[in-house]
């Protein structure tokens, strides 16, 4: 006999015990589960419940009522695997179940029952769900329901998770080559700046003499000034 057989596969083979526990409720996925007789004179209706198909649209959707919560034991397995038998409502589109896409609402008629015999889910699949009757007044809604799921507690539920792709460019972005720049000197430009020498200074205010006629007070004014212009040059040229 080959000895690497997983343990798991070997329990499976066998089979579980003939003795299952049944519990009356069941927490699993942030919800407590009733069974039906359980929930008959209580306040709050657990019992209700609803399982996504494999498909978009609700086509293989099922609402159903739990009847039995099963514990079953395996030989060899030290978890055990709880089962909910459950009682399905008709899933036959527009016969058994009706889907308003536009209003977001499901609509179950209670008297109708799906035909096959599978039972059992694991309750890790269930979501809560409360049937909700339409009020008397609506005479053609009367055997109908609306179902209602709810949200888990301490989870967060997102529906249609995708993975996410890790980010990489196509193409290497092109690098343009650095360009060395000069070293910065100062906001004025030296190679325009040249001295003027006292003897330039008057030369020009005697030639605007000759042009003007200025008078003494004038002449000593524009002397005064070019020099500050000339003072004002030099500074520059040595920043």
């Amino acid at each position: 006999m080959n000895e690497t057989i997983d343990p798991n596969l070997k329990a499976l083979a066998w089979g579980p015990n003939s003795k299952a526990t049944s519990w009356n409720m069941y927490f699993v996925n942030g919800y407590k589960f009733h069974t039906n007789t359980w929930t008959h004179g209580k306040k709050t209706t657990n019992s209700g419940l609803y399982v996504k198909g494999v498909t978009d649209g609700g086509q293989d959707d099922f609402y159903g009522i739990i009847q039995h919560i099963y514990e079953l034991e395996y030989i060899g397995l030290t978890k055990k695997i709880p089962l909910f038998y459950c009682q399905w409502f008709d899933p036959t589109i527009n016969v058994g179940t009706r889907y308003h896409s536009q209003y977001n609402i499901v609509e179950i008629k209670l008297s109708g029952r799906y035909a096959l015999y599978d039972p059992f889910i694991l309750p890790q699949k269930a979501i809560q769900t409360y049937f909700v009757n339409y009020p008397n007044i609506c005479k053609n809604l009367r055997g109908w329901c609306v179902a209602i799921t709810t949200k888990s507690r301490g989870h967060v539920q997102v529906d249609h998770i995708e993975d996410e792709l890790p980010y990489q460019a196509d193409e290497t972005p092109v690098v343009l080559p650095v360009e060395r720049i000069e070293q910065f000197q100062g906001l004025a430009d030296t190679s325009i700046i040249e001295e003027v020498d006292d003897d330039h200074i008057e030369a020009l205010v005697h030639d605007t003499d000759e042009d003007i006629n200025l008078s003494e007070e004038e002449h000593q004014e524009m002397t005064t000034t070019m020099r500050k212009i000339q003072t004002l040059m030099t500074m520059m040229s040595n920043v």
